[in-house]
């Protein structure tokens, strides 16, 4: 088990929320990811902190490499 601590830069809050909570999730679990929460960063709204629990660092891997992951995470929500 690892825990990966990632900053993610946001176009839309909850236009990101609504994706990482639906087809984010079910992307994530595919991979390995057990589970994830989402922080707000102060002074920063169009940032978010991200705290992932993954099977493994392969399994992480995996996940980024995953085109259709890949393509998720450009959609209009990320920048």
């Amino acid at each position: 088990m690892i825990h990966i601590w990632a900053t993610v830069e946001v176009k839309d809050l909850e236009q990101f929320i609504g994706v990482f909570a639906t087809a984010g999730t079910s992307f994530r679990r595919r991979h390995g990811s057990h589970r994830s929460q989402v922080f707000k960063v102060a002074g920063q709204p169009q940032q978010v902190r991200v705290l992932f629990e993954w099977e493994s660092r392969e399994a992480f891997e995996g996940f980024l490499n995953d085109p259709q992951v890949r393509a998720r995470m450009q959609g209009p929500a990320a920048r």
